[in-house]
């Protein structure tokens, strides 16, 4: 292919049309619309969220990506629910060369809407794989009302999935770390709970879980969405996520199952949280007040919180926050996170 150079002035669409990412392009973003398409890499933070590292690591996989993109259901399941087809692992794998390691698992954020799949999943696990581990993107259900709990289905699958093809991927079975960012913690942090937890789902105990800037509980959005003014956009948008959680009749106690931080279970896994204080979308209490349960649990738990740089932040390449998930890594593994 010929050369190709990319800046803050690029824009979403023309890096799917320009084919250097094979079946990584289309999962940018998920349920591509115009105004993603045609905005500039400069409006999502060119520099912050890692474009140029993550589009490389994605060039290098482009020639082999098609088979990097995994079903997470059977055939059968697929045909038999349709919903299941939309369910997607992306693979980035490690050095096949070294040994089998720990893998990470990441679910992107994107309101149970859609995924901000390079932001929150790739530019992620491309820095996965510099520091040595494979990681999977999870491309779990979402738009149904109600959507949950399908997607920690979703979730738990993948799990399996994964551990039941070790020796394909070149990890170890039942040593992973799970999590998100925003819709996407909202789901990992399912796991922390007894009635979501892993033994419901069928899967090892996680090593460890990572949440970026996830609503843990739903009062604060169910206030806001009642105070906002009628017709607004306040008002719709709040309700479109409050249905896909709580259901088209939701109230707080439809929404109540998946408030984590009144769910917290005492043998929970480690945790590595991360947050803005000014972010504008998930009030910042949501995680402050979870780190305050863990560590009433006694859960081994790290926090990096900071002042600025808002909500979708991924990476957070040059805020306060930068670092945060090679700590994850660095810590949560080697069970230093206490």
């Amino acid at each position: 292919m010929a050369a190709y150079t990319i800046s803050g002035e690029t824009t979403i669409g023309e890096l799917v049309k320009s084919g250097q990412y094979g079946e990584f392009g289309h999962t940018i973003f998920t349920y591509m619309t115009p105004d993603h398409w045609n905005n500039k890499l400069s409006s999502y933070g060119f520099h912050t969220v890692g474009f140029e590292p993550g589009l490389q690591r994605m060039q290098e996989l482009a020639e082999k990506s098609a088979e990097l993109h995994i079903p997470v259901y059977s055939e059968e399941e697929r045909l038999a629910s349709w919903d299941k087809d939309t369910v997607r692992l992306e693979f980035f794998p490690a050095d096949p060369a070294g040994p089998s390691r720990p893998y990470v698992l990441i679910l992107p954020g994107g309101g149970f809407n859609r995924q901000w799949g390079f932001i929150e999943g790739q530019a992620v696990a491309a820095r996965a794989n510099t520091l040595g581990y494979p990681a999977f993107v999870l491309y779990y259900r979402v738009k149904q009302e109600p959507l949950m709990p399908l997607p920690v289905e979703d979730l738990c699958r993948a799990v399996r999935l994964i551990d039941e093809n070790a020796d394909r991927f070149h990890v170890l079975p039942g040593q992973y770390m799970v999590g998100g960012f925003s819709a996407g913690a909202a789901i990992a942090a399912c796991l922390l709970t007894e009635h979501f937890g892993w033994e419901a789902g069928g899967i090892p105990k996680p090593t460890a879980l990572f949440l970026g800037y996830g609503p843990m509980r739903y009062d604060e959005f169910y206030k806001a969405w009642e105070e906002a003014p009628a017709g607004s956009a306040a008002k719709e948008g709040g309700a479109a996520v409050l249905r896909r959680v709580g259901g088209p009749n939701f109230s707080m106690e439809t929404l109540r199952p998946y408030n984590i931080i009144d769910q917290v279970r005492s043998d929970a896994p480690s945790v590595y949280v991360t947050a803005n204080l000014d972010d504008p979308i998930v009030p910042p209490v949501n995680s402050l007040k979870l780190i305050e349960r863990l560590k009433e649990k006694g859960i081994p738990c790290k926090e990096r919180i900071g002042k600025s740089g808002g909500h979708s932040y991924g990476l957070g390449y040059g805020l306060e926050a930068e670092g945060w998930f090679d700590e994850a890594l660095a810590m949560l593994f080697s069970g230093q996170c206490r």
